[in-house]
């Protein structure tokens, strides 16, 4: 009787479940066909020509002279946009303005403004006054120099200022500025470059990360208020791209080139409200989104940017906690402070126990010294790094003072058309020894260092040549000499040294250019004389140079600094560097008679 029951029951039930397993497969596979046709018709047919001067003459693109900003402009130039570019440089802007007309024959107005002040609206305003604007992009942006956590962040209170002023002030007075005139013509695209970090929190670039979560809300929220009225107003959540910002020299599949990733986005505009603008992106975006739990998202995204920072901070000292150790002790006991030189415990008078054993220890007669936080440089601008009676050590970084483009074509041509070779000096008791790294020179005059004397040779490479001019511009320096030296791989170096040969002149200026795999640049302080040449308490600043970055050496940073690229023991791709310096005419030295 039992199983009679059973038996009915499932007979009873087959028809239901069956058509619970229909409607469910049936709903699957037409979910699945609906996002193979909106994919095919987003990143295959694309809009056509949505975006053309039928929106209006002119494109407004922020953040405009790198990157994805200048990839923009490019692009729309190319559609027949006439360009108005904002940014900070002026001769950046400049100098991406006449590029822009060349290549497209378009008309191009510039503005520069910096975005981390709010009182440049009323200027920006006045610029664009009787413009007939088709499309903005509100592209300007800044992030952390390196993940951190938030309370570690140098000088919070300005750091949480700009960074709300130049990524979230800035498009919604952007916004204010250009809606209304496309509100009038019922018609327009506004474009607000948020970024994949605003779709869910990421720890340590906590600011960067909410920011980005605004610009995307804030787009949204306008779309909907906005569509009724002819406006396109679309939230763009790029993942990583080679760019400046991120700091990616190879472009990859995910990691696309500026270039890559903008012509892609602008397909989708029109057709998402939200995008991340590149199919690679929409993949990783719905694996992150959808696929993996959030939860699970955050913690990965704490462990890689808490590896990331840990590159990039430098602590200021260690602890080390000693348990059940009395015999290591007992050799130190009667001096106490030099136990504290090598473990930095803290330094305390009076009994300390270690097990069963009792130790008495008496503040040291000298206070213990510390050695100074080493400095990481990683941010455009000029820094005073010391102050002697002599003067100021002055150093200039321009990272990213080549485009991507550029610096990778000289980087390839100079890799194959320079006569590389290795160079012999000698040392103080006249010993030979070879330079761990390939050079070449080039100069108006002789140039001697390490005993070793290069001669004349003005028979300048092109690229060579070209650098010299573009840097001589930017930092209004002549130069008459280039060492070109070539690290093949991390065991490559150049030791600590100064730029103090006569024929330098006093205090001279040298630009040093770097393309190809990032190197440190380290530089210490040369101690009082007290120190009798001790470097173990020498102030240190470490310069990541990366690919197409200009660091400038200026004022008395070789009196008082020396400087080296040091060996590294993990793989490193080339680097040429081009270090540019001023020769004089060398003293002649006449012997007594």
């Amino acid at each position: 009787m039992e199983l009679f029951n059973v038996v009915k029951i499932l007979q009873l039930a087959e028809t239901p479940l069956y058509w619970v397993g229909a409607v469910t497969t049936a709903s699957l596979a037409l979910w699945l066909l609906y996002h193979i046709i909106s994919g095919f018709r987003i990143w295959v047919l694309g809009n056509g020509d949505l975006l053309s001067p039928k929106l209006g003459k002119w494109a407004v693109v922020t953040g405009a002279t790198d990157g994805i900003g200048k990839s923009y402009a490019e692009e729309l130039a190319q559609r027949g946009f006439s360009i108005m570019l904002i940014s900070r440089s002026q001769e950046k802007l400049d100098d991406v303005a006449k590029s822009l007309e060349s290549l497209y024959n378009v008309e191009t107005k510039t503005i520069a403004v910096d975005f981390g002040q709010i009182d440049i609206y009323p200027k920006i305003d006045a610029a664009l006054d009787e413009l007939e604007i088709g499309v903005l992009v509100n592209n300007v942006g800044i992030s952390y120099p390196y993940p951190e956590f938030f309370l570690h962040i140098p000088d919070l209170d300005n750091f949480i200022n700009t960074m709300i002023n130049v990524n979230i002030t800035s498009v919604c007075q952007m916004t204010r500025l250009v809606l209304p005139r496309m509100e009038a013509r019922a018609k327009g695209v506004i474009l607000n470059i948020s970024s994949a970090s605003g779709m869910y929190p990421v720890p340590l670039l906590t600011v960067y990360s909410s920011t980005k979560a605004f610009v995307d809300f804030f787009s949204r929220g306008l779309q909907a208020e906005y569509k009724c009225k002819g406006i396109i107003i679309q939230s763009v959540l790029p993942f990583f791209v080679a760019t400046k910002m991120t700091k990616i020299r190879k472009p990859t599949l995910d990691k696309p080139t500026p270039e890559r990733y903008v012509a892609a986005e602008l397909t989708t505009v029109g057709l998402q409200d939200q995008t991340n603008g590149y199919f690679p992106h929409a993949v990783m975006g719905w694996l992150t989104t959808v696929l993996v739990p959030i939860k699970l998202v955050i913690y990965f995204g704490m462990r890689m940017n808490k590896a990331q920072r840990g590159t990039n901070v430098q602590y200021e000292g260690s602890r080390t906690f000693i348990q059940d150790t009395p015999s290591l002790l007992k050799g130190y006991a009667n001096n106490f402070s030099y136990l504290l030189k090598f473990t930095h415990v803290e330094q305390k008078s009076g009994s300390w126990k270690a097990g069963a054993v009792t130790y008495e220890f008496n503040q040291p007669s000298e206070p213990i010294r510390e050695k100074p936080v080493e400095k990481v440089i990683e941010d455009a601008g000029i820094y005073e790094i010391s102050q002697s009676p002599t003067g100021v050590s002055r150093l200039r970084l321009l990272p990213g003072f080549l485009a991507l483009e550029q610096a990778d074509w000289m980087f390839s041509k100079l890799l194959a058309e320079l006569p590389w070779s290795l160079k012999t000096n000698y040392g103080m008791a006249g010993e030979a020894y070879e330079e761990p790294r390939l050079t070449c020179w080039y100069g108006e005059l002789p140039y001697t260092y390490s005993r070793s004397t290069m001669q004349a040779n003005t028979q300048w490479h092109p690229v060579l040549l070209n650098l010299r001019q573009t840097i001589e511009r930017e930092i209004s320096h002549t130069f008459n000499s280039v060492l070109c030296n070539l690290y093949r791989d991390g065991k490559d170096s150049i030791a600590w040294h100064s730029d103090k040969e006569l024929s330098l002149g006093p205090q001279p200026t040298i630009a040093s250019l770097s393309l190809g795999d990032t190197r440190v640049f380290s530089l210490r302080k040369k101690p009082p004389p007290e120190e009798h040449g001790d470097y173990t308490y020498a102030e240190r600043v470490k310069i990541p140079l990366s690919h197409g970055t200009l660091l400038i050496m200026e004022g008395c940073t070789q009196d008082d600094w020396q400087h080296q690229v040091a060996k590294e023991y993990h793989d490193h791709g080339p680097r040429i560097n081009l270090t540019f310096r001023t020769i004089y005419p060398e003293p002649v030295h006449y012997s007594k008679r």
